[in-house]
């Protein structure tokens, strides 16, 4: 009897375009369609963070934010009646740093990660997930950033889990 793999039970997705930042960032990130999945996360890595001197401003910063839209995409852009890009709310997040994403969160920010520091947790290289639970059809990245923080490198990818028509697949055989 052929089992379950863990590869097709996942849909994968580029969610954020490998780039280097610039000053200051912020860009769209890819919308990412969850029909007939009942799990997504994003998977955001960030590396080479860097700044010049000793570290970024007090008032410099990157921030991640996830959100969310109902309705219809044309060419990559949220479009429609009932499709304007809102940022999600804290319970419609899992991540691991819920009420710390920083002094410029509120309640509906979307903000699920701050970085305001080329050192220490959130310097150097990382990676930070966050997982929706939000009940819209369409999900993006966005990230911002305030005044000059320090170039990185970023990209992110989603992934899909737990489809509504669960795949079987039978391994592949060297026979």
């Amino acid at each position: 009897m052929p089992q379950r793999d863990g590869y097709s039970n996942f849909k994968f997705f580029q969610a954020l375009a490998p780039f280097i930042t610039t000053d200051p960032p912020a860009h769209d990130g890819i919308p990412i369609d969850t029909l007939g999945y009942d799990t997504c996360t994003v998977i955001v890595n960030v590396g080479d963070l860097a700044s010049v001197g000793a570290g970024m401003a007090v008032d410099d910063f990157h921030q991640f934010k996830l959100e969310h839209a109902h309705g219809s995409i044309s060419v990559g852009i949220c479009s429609g009646p009932d499709s304007v890009w809102s940022e999600c709310y804290p319970s419609e997040m899992i991540h691991s740093v819920v009420g710390a994403a920083g002094a410029y969160s509120t309640l509906n920010s979307g903000i699920f990660q701050s970085i305001i520091s080329s050192s220490g947790a959130q310097g150097g290289s990382n990676v930070f997930v966050v997982g929706y639970k939000g009940l819209r059809r369409y999900v993006r990245l966005y990230l911002s950033g305030e005044l000059t923080p320090s170039t990185m490198y970023i990209g992110a990818v989603a992934i899909l889990g737990l489809p509504a028509d669960w795949a079987v697949n039978d391994p592949v055989s060297s026979a």
